[in-house]
């Protein structure tokens, strides 16, 4: 299985082919026009397109890109946690996918990381499944200062409770905090670099892990401020 979780700023249809060589199963996108933006000839390169938002120029798609995998709404989703969207992908393999963007929310305390740590306690169960959560966290160890209902290092520790681990972390050895490949440029400033993109996936996905890459600065800062992550899983087809 491939995953691609790419923030692409908004305009995605006119993104996808620089995704296409990748030849991914499964994209999250956020920041993603609704389907009506699209038209049909763009829409001719996905196979499966659900989208979440309430402005069409700027929500959360999850795309199929190949029949390798069916994706659909998971029947607990709480709309209460509107950008952090539980999901049933069924193919070789089943599992729970949670695309995730997060935000700031009028209770300032529940905001970005607190709407995640909030959201997870509320899916606790959904956690016992094999599960991937992915996409733009907003979020990184170093805002653990920030007052909120739960902390980035709180949400790392409840997921590796669960044995849900970071991708990136797991593949490059590094520690929450300390990352040496950002996966945002505030303002697209390559002085300003940060790292708040993340799949983390469960131990027994993790084992499978063939690949995870980030997009490199130079390759990726024309299209958005987001670099995209991609994962390769073996055996996961």
């Amino acid at each position: 299985m491939k995953l691609v979780v790419w923030n692409a700023a908004m305009r995605f249809r006119d993104k996808l082919e620089h995704l296409k060589t990748y030849q991914a199963d499964i994209l999250i996108i956020p920041e993603s026009e609704s389907p009506e933006k699209w038209g049909q000839t763009k829409l001719q390169d996905v196979n499966q397109f659900l989208w979440f938002g309430e402005k069409v120029n700027k929500g959360i798609g999850i795309f199929t890109l190949n029949d390798h995998y069916k994706i659909e709404l998971h029947p607990l989703y709480n709309k209460d946690f509107r950008y952090i969207i539980p999901l049933l992908v069924t193919g070789k393999r089943n599992l729970i996918l949670f695309a995730v963007w997060s935000q700031n929310t009028k209770a300032k305390f529940e905001s970005y990381i607190g709407q995640i740590y909030l959201s997870l306690k509320y899916y606790d169960s959904l956690l016992m499944e094999p599960c991937v959560i992915a996409g733009d966290w907003n979020s990184n160890k170093n805002f653990d200062h920030i007052k909120r209902v739960g902390t980035h290092t709180d949400v790392v520790n409840l997921l590796k409770s669960k044995g849900i681990i970071s991708t990136y972390h797991h593949f490059y050895k590094e520690e929450h905090g300390d990352e040496s490949q950002p996966t945002h440029y505030f303002r697209k400033e390559y002085a300003r670099p940060f790292h708040i993109d993340y799949i983390f996936t469960s131990t027994d996905i993790l084992s499978s892990l063939n690949k995870m890459e980030v997009g490199k600065h130079e390759n990726w800062i024309k299209l958005s401020d987001h670099m995209p992550l991609f994962t390769d899983f073996n055996g996961i087809q």
